[in-house]
């Protein structure tokens, strides 16, 4: 039965049309007798034509569109290349900086030879990278982009790590600079020495644990570092003193004075008035008896007045002027 239908069917589609063309401009008019089936043949291949040129121009387009976007992302990549490639020659610069101060302040070097172990910018480095550079930008690799980016923060961590033991160095030695007594606590003349002497009152050889210093009562006595004021007032022997812990192991003492102004407890700072010269205690005359000691023994103070003296061509003086203003 359906055979039958489909010999109706062509049947039918064999039957001609007529299409007439009726122009209005006094032209003779068009007439054309086609098949049914003609027809629909000729409507399937023109659908079919026209979904194909669209394929291949929608093709075409997003061809065009991918090949402009990877134009300038190589672009972009480019430049984003040539700065890393700055970024790893000013890290480059600011390790050889970083190794040139650790020589200055006498630092170990050791910690920065062990950083370069674990990568870091080095000159086969950057030569390979400008060796990328000098190629085409489709020739950048992102793996080859992103390993550079890595090694140029892993450098960054490394340098501020680095500068920041550099700080916590120079700023231990500037505390420990204005920790050492190094100046004058007064003005006048050295009436005895540190060592073995004849005591004047007791008639005998004893040690003698500081210099004295003499000048007229009143005279100020100063702190020679900074530091803490552990003692402020009467102690056997040495009358009216005062006893500043200094930190580092350095402490000072000031004895026989006639007045203390340092409160106990309170900090005080290098040249900063202690009291005034006197003659409490065990004394024979208006002096200042001063101590240094360090580890927990008494010192020579003229060896730390000495160093004091030329404190401008060392480290204090160095240290001084760089933390002046903390």
């Amino acid at each position: 039965m359906w055979l039958r239908a489909l010999a109706r069917f062509f049947k039918n589609a064999a039957r001609p049309v007529s299409i007439f063309i009726i122009p209005h401009n006094g032209m003779p008019s068009l007439r054309f007798n086609l098949p049914v089936l003609f027809l629909m043949v000729f409507g399937a291949v023109w659908t079919a034509t026209t979904i194909w040129a669209g394929y291949i121009a929608g093709r075409h387009f997003d061809y065009y569109v991918t090949k402009a976007d990877n134009k300038i992302l190589r672009t972009k990549m480019a430049y984003v290349s040539e700065q890393v490639e700055k970024g790893l020659a000013y890290l480059e610069m600011t390790k050889r900086t970083d190794s040139q101060l650790r020589k200055v302040l006498g630092m170990d070097p050791s910690m920065l030879g062990k950083q370069e172990a674990l990568g870091g910018p080095q000159d086969s480095d950057l030569a390979d990278f400008r060796r990328l550079l000098d190629a085409k930008a489709a020739e950048i690799k992102e793996t080859t982009l992103n390993n550079s980016i890595q090694k140029m923060q892993d450098e960054s961590r490394k340098r501020l790590s680095s500068y920041t033991e550099i700080t916590l160095y120079l700023t231990d030695r500037h505390n420990s600079a204005r920790a050492t007594p190094s100046i004058w606590p007064a003005e006048g003349r050295v009436t005895s020495q540190f060592g073995y002497r004849f005591h004047p009152l007791r008639l005998s050889n004893e040690f003698h644990t500081g210099i004295d210093i003499a000048n007229e009562a009143g005279t100020p006595v100063y702190a020679a570092a900074d530091g803490v004021v552990r003692h402020s007032g009467w102690a056997q022997g040495y009358g009216m003193c005062a006893v500043v812990d200094h930190g580092f192991g350095y402490s000072t003492l000031y004895g026989h004075m006639s007045e203390i102004v340092a409160k106990e407890g309170t900090a005080i700072r290098r040249g900063q008035l202690v009291g005034r010269m006197g003659s409490t205690g065990t004394s024979t005359g208006n002096h200042l008896h001063y101590e240094v000691w360090t580890g927990g023994l008494p010192r020579d103070p003229m060896k730390f007045l000495q160093a004091g003296a030329k404190r401008a061509g060392n480290f204090a003086g160095l240290f001084d002027g760089i933390f002046g203003g903390l």
